[in-house]
């Protein structure tokens, strides 16, 4: 029998369930008649979650002049939209953080989706379709890749395989996960997504990454986090290429008007940015 994305999903549900402080918080933002008062109240009533979000504030990431002290200045100069971002970001961190696995280098998928979220959300900015919220386009790169981490969860021992396939043969990681659970790690996230109730952007972003051919409401953030992650891709040791593909498809780049010199300049500061905000998202890990 054929294992669908919904059996994968549906196995570790529980062990990576969202806290309810993402979803009420989302219906805060949505509504235009609660003030930026009453979502700081909600997100202070978690200290830990509090702390993080004001940790991340006042990294290289945001790069504010002066001290970010609360959660209320951190939604006037950040914007409600970014922080409820940050807040789905830091949950879905946190979802994943007590899972190990020695069939799965979690530091290396980390390393690669951190640097996809900070590339997607730096070539935002050159786009020739203006891009708003760019901060939307880093959420879509940091969790772009997490079909990989269910699937991990699934079985570590064909994951293993996965990854050992992947490496010793001339072949992308795509059609080693096709080969081995009949579907592809973007099947996996996009339904895991669905069952967050995440927005369709993010869910179409992770599904179609590779097959940015095949978007349907969102090709322009589809193509800008193929771009970005195909670029952190090159970037990584060639024994890591099982987190992520080599190709950039040439729809990209017509589809972002992105060219070489706008991934060189983008790559150029993600890297200076990473070691300054790695700690704001992850902590110690």
């Amino acid at each position: 029998m054929t294992t669908t994305a919904k059996d994968i999903v549906a196995t570790v549900g529980e062990l990576v369930a969202l806290p309810d402080i993402c979803f009420k918080i989302n219906e805060l933002v949505e509504d235009p008649f609660v003030s930026a008062v009453s979502i700081a109240e909600l997100i202070s009533q978690d200290p830990s979650l509090c702390a993080q979000l004001l940790k991340i504030a006042n990294s290289p990431f945001y790069g504010f002049p002066s001290r970010v002290e609360t959660i209320n200045r951190a939604l006037m100069v950040v914007g409600t939209n970014e922080v409820r971002d940050m807040v789905l970001a830091t949950s879905i961190i946190n979802a994943f953080s007590r899972y190990h696995s020695d069939a799965f280098d979690m530091e290396q998928f980390w390393y690669h989706s951190l640097m996809t979220g900070l590339m997607a959300r730096h070539l935002a900015g050159f786009a020739s379709t203006p891009v708003l919220h760019r901060d939307r386009l880093f959420i879509a790169g940091l969790l772009h890749n997490i079909g990989q981490l269910v699937m991990a969860m699934r079985i570590d021992s064909l994951v293993a395989e996965l990854v050992e396939k992947a490496r010793s043969g001339n072949v992308v990681p795509e059609e080693v996960q096709q080969e081995i659970f009949e579907l592809d790690h973007g099947e996996v996230g996009a339904e895991l997504m669905r069952q967050w109730q995440l927005p369709e952007s993010l869910i179409e972003v992770a599904e179609f990454h590779h097959f940015p051919d095949r978007a349907e409401k969102y090709p322009l953030d589809i193509a800008i986090v193929n771009i970005a992650a195909s670029s952190v891709s090159r970037e990584i040791a060639e024994d890591n290429r099982y987190f992520g593909h080599d190709d950039i498809a040439e729809i990209s780049w017509r589809t972002s008007g992105l060219n070489m010199n706008h991934v060189g300049e983008a790559l150029e500061n993600v890297l200076a940015e990473y070691l300054g905000i790695e700690g704001a998202f992850f902590g110690t890990r």
